[in-house]
């Protein structure tokens, strides 16, 4: 087992539980005598804080964030075992020597979010502690509402079990009532009344998003994706496609859920739609339109 650990990944929540469990394994921790925290501005106390001693002996714990890996590795390389440091990244290079260097020296985790099943039954598994149930179908629409990371999801679940109490049942319309939907999830409300015609609701959920600082252009970014992904999925269906899911490297639960939408739409029609997000794009960028007016343009003419 080594002294040194490398975390980094989306997930934030897993990363966070281990510092905390390696945190129980000192019997006393004080910021500034034997806990210090390093990030880009004072990485170069390292060495000094390494080599230091403190009222608690040698037992030191070292959490070095955010630094992208700039400093120097081998002031780790011969360090007391006493002496504990965790590298927390969002993401890492793995062509830097940096890393190269620390793979030999330290266990080295990417901690990625669950995919959809998986969240689904994190879900389930979470609420049974509770005594809550909840049908798999449920669980699965929770989490395309919430998303795949596991912070968010605890706290609407926490909000969901002092909802339903114990021995209560989780439905979709509770999840709705009590759950705040990610951004993801309400830009697929707002392609669900595009495709069903429902254009002022469309534009007044629009509307919210905007009230609710959302940046436009990542509102349109997201939506043309899902058309994008709408024109993929009826040219694999007219194909005879058995595997879209796995063609588009896309979970089977939004295949499932775009798949009866683009039913709706011709692949010549869908493809009008491509082009009219890609002049969108090219007169937002050259000024020729406004990004909101331009995107509420498309939404009316869909």
């Amino acid at each position: 087992m080594s002294n040194i650990y490398l975390f980094y990944g989306e997930e934030k929540y897993d990363i966070n539980q281990r510092i905390e469990k390696i945190k129980k394994e000192f019997s006393n921790l004080e910021v500034g005598v034997n806990l210090f925290y390093i990030n880009s501005e004072n990485v170069d106390e390292l060495e000094n804080i390494t080599q230091g001693v403190s009222f608690f002996g040698s037992e030191k714990l070292i959490i070095i964030r955010n630094t992208n890996l700039k400093f120097n590795v081998d002031i780790l390389k011969n360090i007391d075992e006493d002496i504990r440091v965790i590298i927390i990244e969002d993401t890492v290079d793995k062509r830097l020597s940096e890393y190269k260097q620390l793979s030999k020296i330290a266990e080295c985790i990417e901690y990625k979010h669950l995919d959809e099943r998986q969240m689904t039954q994190f879900i389930i598994q979470i609420l049974k502690k509770y005594n809550v149930n909840i049908s798999y179908d449920d669980a699965q629409y929770m989490q395309s509402v919430c998303g795949d990371d596991k912070y968010n999801n605890i706290n609407e679940l926490q909000k969901l079990v002092i909802y339903v109490q114990n021995g209560g049942t989780v439905t979709k319309e509770i999840i709705d009532k009590v759950c705040s939907k990610t951004l993801n999830a309400k830009i697929f409300d707002v392609l669900d009344d595009i495709i069903n015609k429902r254009k002022s609701i469309a534009i007044e959920e629009l509307n919210s998003l905007l009230k609710q600082k959302e940046p436009i252009v990542k509102i349109y970014i997201m939506l043309y994706k899902q058309f994008k992904q709408l024109f993929m999925i009826k040219l694999l269906k007219n194909s005879g496609d058995k595997n879209i899911a796995q063609t588009l490297g896309v979970a089977p639960f939004i295949v499932k859920k775009l798949s009866a939408s683009c039913d709706k739409y011709s692949e010549e029609e869908l493809k009008n739609i491509i082009y009219a997000f890609d002049n969108y794009d090219k007169k937002t960028k050259n000024g020729d339109m406004d990004f909101e007016i331009g995107l509420k343009e498309i939404i009316c003419m869909l």
